[in-house]
């Protein structure tokens, strides 16, 4: 089973108890804020206008939760901060006023209250990434004020932030997108920017375009005046206010937002290929960690079933199989990505299948299994290329009018006509190919023959991976500048390092 790698974070303007409201009056509604938390599951939850006696009826409704914030003056409010324990772990946390003297309780500029932004910085338990989340809550009149708490706010931003880590901003801003205060915090001539995640969301937002409601059906599409703001690698998966309500009644009279995020999802690297991905700790999940894009696994067709090794031991059936190691979890991450195995990306993905032997009857069961995952595949319109290497039956799937699966071709099947979408790549061993090993410079001969044999692969539109290569910095940045297309390797950190260095 994948760990849940993404958050969910949501900005909740829960209307101060006022008993004027009647029937809307926090006693009333306090249930349906809670039903919204949770039914939503919010992993992080950035309140605004909690008082005193709202606050302890919100820890005592939720218990799993740990919180924290100030007041922002004598029987005033909060904007605070509620957590999920069992997944996330509070390292550091303060409160500032939006003002000219941020340390102490203040009223700034021309606002008419005083006004708060609390943060924590925090260890997520399941993936071991540490962020920023802020929580604010501007000034309702104080247009000033509004402008200079965004300056405020980048500026403190910056300063607590200095590695760039992944930083959430939620609350309840009190301005509209066209507004000044709005320009300030986005502006993306300031490297100290902030992202709307309403306009990055990998899904297209959903609900309503305004998030002010005053208790009202539909309420005020022009009222986006809550929001949830990213920065530094944090991807927006899905995005939406929520208009749930309870026979026309509302939780509050702002709409909560929600958003689910990755924080520092890994930067997918088109020319990463994993050598016998299966040998590592963690089948896949290594890799993709590491932004690889093409992965390659070992087969064994054993009593009705492919299983995953190098060697076949004496019993085959303690093995894992291709279903549970690969099928399913790149099943699982097409779904929570919304049709792509990384976020947001639109490259393809490719899996190496090495069949050991048997090729014909492991292609027919690979041909079953890939049927139940065919809209997976590049031949229905999915992200994942499979072909086929080891004891590849190429006739068999070439006669085969409904293949979902491509062959890993060699050099001697250039020029034969086979097409890309039959051959989408053409391997061979390094050391068949050119002997340098990596010292000193290339001999002009291998580098030739290297590059005869990229330029007529891709001049077939296929690609190029050689294996067995030596794990050498020197030798990948001469393939790379080759031109061969998938670098191949064991060591998927040294790899991803060497790649993001601007050599990909």
């Amino acid at each position: 089973m994948l760990p849940a790698q993404s958050l969910r974070v949501m900005s909740f303007n829960i209307r101060y108890h006022n008993p004027a409201d009647g029937y809307n009056a926090w006693p009333h509604r306090k249930a349906l804020v809670e039903s919204m938390i949770r039914f939503h599951r919010a992993d992080l939850l950035g309140i605004q206008e909690a008082l005193q006696s709202q606050m302890n009826d919100l820890a005592a409704m939720l218990p799993d939760y740990g919180y924290m914030g100030r007041i922002r003056d004598k029987d005033g409010e909060y904007a605070a901060i509620f957590y999920r324990k069992s997944r996330l772990e509070l390292l550091q946390t303060a409160t500032f006023w939006l003002s000219e003297t941020p340390q102490q309780p203040s009223r700034g500029w021309d606002a008419a209250l005083n006004r708060v932004t609390t943060w924590g910085k925090f260890r997520d338990k399941h993936t071991g990434k540490l962020f920023f989340h802020f929580n604010t809550h501007y000034d309702h009149r104080g247009e000033r004020a509004r402008v200079q708490s965004s300056h405020l706010m980048l500026a403190v931003i910056d300063s607590l932030n200095p590695q760039g880590l992944p930083v959430l901003v939620t609350g309840d801003f009190n301005m509209k997108p066209a507004s000044e205060a709005y320009q300030v915090l986005t502006n993306p001539n300031d490297p100290r920017h902030l992202t709307d995640a309403w306009y990055h969301s990998q899904l297209p937002p959903h609900g309503p375009a305004g998030s002010w409601s005053g208790f009202q059906f539909p309420g005020q599409p022009d009222s986006r005046i809550d929001y949830i703001f990213t920065k530094n690698r944090v991807a927006t998966l899905r995005y939406g206010i929520l208009s749930d309500s309870w026979s026309g009644r509302f939780p509050s009279d702002h709409l909560p937002v929600l958003a689910e995020v990755l924080l520092a999802p890994p930067t997918p690297l088109p020319r990463a290929h994993a050598h016998n991905d299966y040998e590592h700790p963690r089948p896949l999940l290594d890799a993709l960690e590491q932004g690889f894009t093409s992965i390659e696994v070992d087969v064994f067709p054993v009593d009705g079933e492919l299983y995953v090794a190098h060697n076949l031991p004496a019993d085959p059936h303690q093995l894992p199989s291709l279903r549970e190691l690969y099928l399913e979890p790149l099943a699982r991450l097409y779904s929570r990505h919304f049709g792509s195995i990384y976020p947001a990306y639109q490259g393809p993905f490719y899996l190496m299948i090495d069949i050991k032997r048997n090729g014909p009857d492991a292609y027919q069961l690979l041909k079953t299994q890939l049927a139940e995952y065919d809209y997976l595949l590049r031949p229905k319109g999915g992200p994942v290329t499979v072909f086929l290497s080891g004891a590849r039956p190429l006739e068999l799937i070439q006669q085969d009018p409904h293949r979902l699966v491509g062959i890993d071709g060699r050099p001697d099947d250039l020029g034969k006509g086979y097409p890309p979408a039959l051959m989408p790549v053409v391997s061979q061993r390094y050391g068949k190919l050119i002997g340098w090993r990596g010292n000193g410079e290339i001999p002009e001969a291998d580098l030739q023959t290297l590059t005869s044999l990229v330029q007529q692969a891709h001049a077939e539109g296929k690609k190029v991976r050689l294996w067995a290569s030596p794990e050498k910095e020197a030798v990948w940045e001469v393939l790379l500048r080759a031109g061969v297309d998938f670098i191949n390797t064991d060591k998927l950190e040294q790899l991803r390092e060497f790649l993001e260095k601007g050599n990909r």
